[in-house]
């Protein structure tokens, strides 16, 4: 039996569409884009911030008479009601590509102890200028942090998580060698051959996201990209510890040497 649920994880722009295509034709059914369980985490974020405040001992204070963990927990089990009440389904994915739903892992592991999760990433070179394409509107500096949130968040939270229940699948990896990519996929999923055989087919039939064609496997260098000094230095900045932290190059012969 394939398992259940699936929670797509990580930065926009890093293949997170990819993996919705790819898990709908297997079976699964989600929507394309969720963005509600990252609620759940704003919410109990909150509560912490609010019974800091107002939630020490005092007799006369009503804060002080509620237990803030009792009172998470209800709110939690109202998102699961919620959350398994949109997907009447026996085989479900979510994909949330939002900052809080990585720090939210370990709440959906206590709400659904069968779930596993799939990390989609994307060097920050190319996830950066992806995202300039994508979302003009936002800053150079948001972009950086904004990727640079998503990873360093990762890290922390895998640290935590069983071998078995996750798996981390590199945009390049994913266009660059579709077959090992969808196997780890398969694995994972305890997927049969024959809807492995399909992840290959959907990940070569339906490209990650692009801005331009061609885009998505398009690898750039912080020499030739064209960023200004000011914002190479704003990259570095933001980016720079992650970028060792996961191993990445600078130079667009980093994935020719892997």
């Amino acid at each position: 039996m394939s398992k259940s649920p699936v929670f797509i994880i990580g930065s926009p722009r890093s293949g997170t569409s990819a993996l919705v295509q790819a898990l709908a034709s297997v079976g699964y059914r989600g929507y394309k884009e969720g963005n509600f369980l990252p609620l759940m985490r704003i919410i109990e974020r909150a509560i912490d911030n609010h019974f800091t405040a107002f939630g020490k001992p005092n007799p006369n204070r009503l804060a002080s008479q509620i237990d803030s963990r009792q009172l998470k927990d209800r709110i939690e089990r109202v998102f699961k009601e919620l959350v398994d009440n949109a997907h009447p389904h026996p085989l479900w994915f979510d994909k949330s590509g939002h900052a809080e739903m990585i720090p939210a892992v370990p709440i959906l592991r206590r709400l659904w102890p069968e779930s596993l999760y799939i990390f989609c990433k994307r060097r920050a070179i190319e996830n950066v200028a992806s995202r300039l394409q994508k979302f003009p509107a936002q800053n150079f500096e948001r972009h950086c942090s904004g990727w640079a949130t998503f990873m360093s968040a990762w890290r922390a939270v895998r640290t935590e998580l069983p071998a078995e229940v996750y798996v981390e699948v590199d945009q390049q990896d994913l266009l660059r060698d579709t077959e090992t990519i969808s196997a780890k996929i398969g694995e994972l999923l305890n997927l049969a051959p024959e809807q492995v055989g399909t992840l290959v087919k959907t990940f070569k039939s339906q490209r990650p996201q692009e801005t331009t064609k061609g885009s998505a496997i398009r690898l750039h260098s912080l020499e030739s990209i064209g960023w200004s000094e000011a914002q190479l230095l704003t990259f570095k900045r933001y980016c720079g510890a992650e970028m060792e932290a996961y191993g990445y190059g600078a130079g667009p012969e980093y994935y020719a040497k892997r």
